[in-house]
């Protein structure tokens, strides 16, 4: 497999995640769920479509009310949603 990816280093202030690698069933009643497992709240997420067809390209952003929120949020990475 292609293993975990390492995170870039945050800027400071940094209240915004990239996220990738997602189900096509994936909503932002999921996400916030995910994220909430670990006190996360989501200010607002931003799903990717490709420019021409409109599918959904399986990846977004997702911005958080502050940093602490951030960080929590970025303790997933590599964890399994929707399967």
């Amino acid at each position: 497999g292609k293993g975990l990816k390492a995170m870039s280093v945050k800027p400071e202030g940094c209240c915004k995640l990239f996220i990738g690698n997602l189900s096509y069933d994936i909503d932002d009643e999921g996400i916030t769920k995910f994220f909430m497992g670990v006190e996360a709240e989501i200010k607002a997420v931003r799903w990717l479509y490709h420019k021409e067809s409109g599918d959904f390209k399986g990846c977004g952003y997702v911005d958080f009310w502050n940093t602490e929120a951030c960080e929590k949020a970025a303790t997933l990475n590599g964890k399994n949603l929707l399967g």
